[in-house]
């Protein structure tokens, strides 16, 4: 029963991620993608805006890697080697983002400015999916997975609280600095999600092959 609850919801998720997809590509903006950046761009309110920014500047693809490499190091110092092998792993969003975002070929809003001087603006003059959401999505989820299995009491409280609210906060600062419309950050959400279930998947099927008893 569990196995097909699981199958159900990849396949679920896979086709609202494939028709966001679609859309996507076919449509340049949606009504409530125009109403939902006028609502969040209209407020004015510097700390709401420091957030913003601050939040959406952790999903540089550099400071992800910096972030990645420093919980990697810290897992094998801790002698966790399998679960620094999966963060490490976190780092695929970087090339999932980049083959959808070609495919989809979405257009970026408006008044987003393009750096002439990015050596990735081929792949980020695209707006479909948001390479921070996704990047937020699967590597503090996976963390908060990783808290959740090994860690207790107000420390792994602390964690998940920590990841859930970047989580839910990324979306919401791509949209308030005009680099993506909200139908982007949805379709990041839902394709994120796969994707890190994806390696939660992989980790537990490889955290079972390492504690089974070898066989003489």
């Amino acid at each position: 029963m569990k196995d097909r609850r699981m199958r159900t919801m990849v396949i679920l998720m896979l086709a609202c991620g494939v028709a966001l997809s679609f859309t996507a590509h076919v449509f340049a903006v949606f009504p409530f993608d125009l109403k939902i950046s006028h609502e969040l761009q209209e407020v004015e309110n510097p700390v709401f805006s420091r957030v913003m920014e601050g939040v959406s500047a952790l999903g540089d693809t550099w400071m992800g890697m910096v972030m990645i490499g420093t919980v990697f190091a810290f897992l094998l110092a801790r002698g966790r080697v399998l679960e620094g092998v999966f963060v490490l792993a976190t780092t695929t969003n970087f090339a999932l983002t980049s083959v959808i975002k070609v495919l989809v070929g979405r257009p970026r809003p408006p008044d987003f400015f393009l750096d002439t001087s990015d050596i990735f603006q081929p792949v980020n003059q695209f707006s479909f999916p948001s390479g921070h959401v996704l990047f937020f999505v699967v590597f503090f989820g996976f963390l908060a997975y990783l808290a959740w299995l090994h860690l207790t009491g107000y420390v792994r409280t602390l964690v998940l609280s920590a990841c859930g609210i970047l989580i839910l906060l990324i979306g919401a600062s791509r949209v308030y600095l005009g680099a993506h419309w909200a139908s982007d950050v949805l379709g990041s959400y839902v394709i994120g999600a796969l994707w890190l279930l994806f390696l939660i998947l992989g980790y537990q099927l490889a955290s079972q092959r390492m504690c089974r008893p070898r066989e003489n």
